[in-house]
């Protein structure tokens, strides 16, 4: 009885293992040709959850058991460590120096989130609360101009259109790429700026949103709240076609995105925006393989950038090539400013050059 208890555990432990796998594979899947499957990713939570409580569990009855989830695991380490990564928690300044850059990218929901704090709008609290060198906008109304007179103030020269701006200390050199991704309100803004002798080729991006209706976004969160199975399952399979859909869409983006890394490969490269997509994703993946991902180099866990609840996803961040090194990557949560919160990482020039990806 005892050895048919182990089998039958042995056997879950191993279907959950390869629940883990076929979500970190479906990153391989180009949504064009696998719309639906391709979004195997955004069950990394619970192929996550599934295999820690193995750990638990063979950690209570047999230890010897240990050795199923860590080698089951071990394929799937470092698309665990671009979801939830594990660096240290360090000081937020303690890297800050002269030469450093505070990078910021940020979705600003048109700056329509004017709730105040202590009698102030919450943007320019934010603003003075980011202090960075470069800051990335995405849906940012060709920079309010409230938003546009505080930057001003502060030093910053905002260029951009709408859809994507990039305000920065440093100066702006040479000509510009703009490219509007079509059937979409979305678009790509590039710009070189000058930093010391260097200059840096500095992209913002905002991918395909997903579109999805605020009543279909309220009625999960509802359903997820009273566990109305049928409910919840018709509104997911909505919510799945919007987010299929959406994924098409970015991946053609997505190779917009990457020939204009590509022609840029050897230049100092900085890329934000809001990829509209998690770790454990075609985009994300793709562009990992060109650069590094700052938090995955220097976050600590889940690093939730999405406000909406419910919808607990990392869907902003920062690449760099390899001649940055970032520390300090996180998330601020101080002021509700947006449906997202800002991503902020600080840069340190390396003594050499490239963009080859993250491995």
């Amino acid at each position: 009885m005892k050895r048919l208890f182990y089998a039958l555990l042995c056997g879950a432990n191993a279907c959950t293992i390869l629940f883990l796998w076929i979500v970190c594979a479906s990153t391989w899947l180009e949504p064009s040709q696998f719309p639906r499957m391709s979004q195997a990713g955004l069950l990394m939570p619970a192929a996550l959850a599934a295999n820690a409580l193995f750990l638990i569990i063979w950690f209570a009855i047999n230890l010897k058991g240990l050795l199923i989830p860590i080698l089951g695991m071990l394929p799937a380490y470092g698309f665990i460590l671009d979801y939830c990564p594990l660096n240290p928690d360090k000081d937020e300044h303690a890297n800050d120096t002269t030469e450093s850059l505070r990078v910021v990218s940020f979705n600003a929901c048109n700056w329509s989130f004017t709730d105040s704090t202590d009698g102030e709008w919450n943007a320019k609290l934010l603003l003075d609360t980011l202090n960075a060198d470069i800051i990335c906008l995405q849906e940012s109304a060709a920079t309010h101009w409230r938003i546009r007179k505080k930057l001003k103030a502060m030093g910053y020269e905002c260029r951009g259109v709408t859809g994507t701006s990039v305000c920065s200390r440093l100066p702006f050199v040479g000509d510009s790429i703009i490219i509007d991704y079509e059937q979409s309100q979305n678009n790509l803004t590039a710009w070189h700026l000058k930093h010391g002798e260097d200059t840096i080729f500095l992209v913002n991006v905002h991918l395909q949103s997903t579109k999805l209706p605020p009543d279909e976004k309220k009625h999960f969160n509802e359903h997820l709240h009273s566990r109305d199975k049928e409910q919840l399952e018709q509104t997911g399979r909505l919510m799945l076609n919007y987010l299929s859909q959406a994924a098409v869409m970015r991946s053609t983006q997505t190779a917009m995105l990457d020939s204009v890394i590509r022609s840029h490969e050897g230049e100092s490269i900085i890329l934000c925006g809001d990829f509209n997509e998690t770790p454990i994703s075609y985009s994300y993946q793709k562009m990992k393989h060109r650069l590094k991902s700052c938090f995955r180099e220097s976050g600590l866990g889940l690093g939730f950038s999405y406000n909406n609840p419910g919808f607990w996803v990392r869907i902003d961040h920062i690449f760099t090539s390899d001649d940055w090194m970032s520390t300090n990557t996180h998330i601020v949560r101080t002021f509700r400013c947006s449906d997202h919160y800002p991503i902020v990482t600080t840069l340190h020039k390396r003594e050499h050059k490239g963009a080859s990806g993250q491995k």
